[in-house]
């Protein structure tokens, strides 16, 4: 991937609302003396479908057509999600679709006189800023498999309780994260670039995560022969905490460094050579937990305030990112 950042759709003007359209109209007007219906001379039809990322259906939202004769009047969505298009212009033209619930959507479409075209949008929860009351740690590598040592390290510091798994601690899925990188404008390890820090979009990903501070796992590795028949395993591990200062600085500092080096066979396969590099990870957090013992460098985001219970525990793969709005057609609980 290149250095460069992920560009960012404008914003969308939301267009007025009306009410929905009367299904009880017929889609399009008898062609002949039998009742059938046909598509008037000239114009297209839409039949679409819009849900949330989980496949709920999203009802209500609200559906406009570039080159509609009432560009003014969009039309909701049925309690299905389903919503109809009729005497649309043929040619390449622009949907937006808008709920209060989720992000606007715009969907470019081709139409073509007296057909109908099917669509589907899927709309996303919107991400919005939350109170920065939690510690994050998360594994970030510029390769996939650098990538792949750094989330099992993360995984093994909590699982040591190096970073005690509670309400206020956030163990981050690379995976889930996708959407809060893509508002932000840069793929994570180049957003926790060690030599060129970018202070206003960690800013925003402490935001939308609720971070007060993150601990980035990092893992770098070395597999060169040793001789004709050996090779030598060489990895590194790094654990960094970012966070702000007082004064809204980004302060980057080094928690704890562990290094191993083991010469092996040189014939080993790929999952034989990833398996190796993942147990020399899972010992050099061993290694970084006995040194915390007596003095744990995180403390100070761990141990609750004054008069407050300890945090609950959570599981390893917590959300924090997504929230799907209720379904309003489902009866709240008693």
């Amino acid at each position: 991937m290149s250095s460069g950042a992920w560009a960012q759709a404008p914003a969308t003007p939301i267009p007025r609302l009306t009410p929905l359209f009367p299904f009880q109209n017929p889609p399009f007007p008898p062609a002949n003396g039998n009742g059938s219906q046909s598509n008037p001379q000239g114009s297209a039809r839409v039949v679409g479908q819009v849900s949330n990322s989980v496949g709920q259906p999203v009802v209500g939202a609200q559906v406009q057509l570039e080159g509609t004769e009432n560009p003014n009047e969009p039309i909701q969505t049925d309690e299905r999600g389903a919503f109809e298009l009729n005497q649309a212009q043929p040619g390449r033209r622009l949907l937006t679709v808008w709920h209060p619930d989720y992000e606007s959507a715009q969907q470019e479409i081709v139409l073509q006189a007296g057909l109908t075209t099917p669509v589907d949008v899927v709309l996303q929860v919107p991400i919005r800023p939350q109170p920065r009351r939690r510690l994050g740690i998360l594994g970030v590598g510029g390769l996939e498999q650098t990538q792949l040592l750094g989330q099992r390290l993360t995984l093994e510091v909590v699982r040591l309780g190096l970073i005690p798994d509670g309400e206020t601690v956030v163990p981050l899925d690379n995976r889930r994260i996708q959407p809060i990188l893509r508002k932000v404008g840069w793929p994570i390890y180049e957003l926790f670039e060690w030599d060129r820090r970018k202070p206003e979009a960690v800013a925003q990903f402490f935001d939308y995560l609720g971070l007060e501070a993150i601990v980035i796992a990092r893992v770098d590795v070395l597999t060169r022969p040793a001789s004709p028949t050996e090779l030598s395993l060489r990895s590194r591990s790094r654990l960094e905490l970012w966070r702000f200062d007082e004064q809204g600085n980004l302060v980057v500092q080094v928690l704890a460094e562990a290094s191993r080096d083991q010469v092996e066979r040189s014939n080993l396969n790929a999952a034989e050579l990833a398996q190796l590099y993942q147990i020399q990870v899972t010992q050099m957090a061993q290694e970084v937990g006995s040194r915390w013992q007596d003095n744990h460098p995180l403390a100070q985001y761990l141990e609750p305030a004054d008069g407050e219970a300890p945090p609950p525990r959570s599981r390893l793969d917590t959300t924090v990112e997504l929230r799907i709005p209720a379904d309003p057609a489902t009866p709240a609980p008693p």
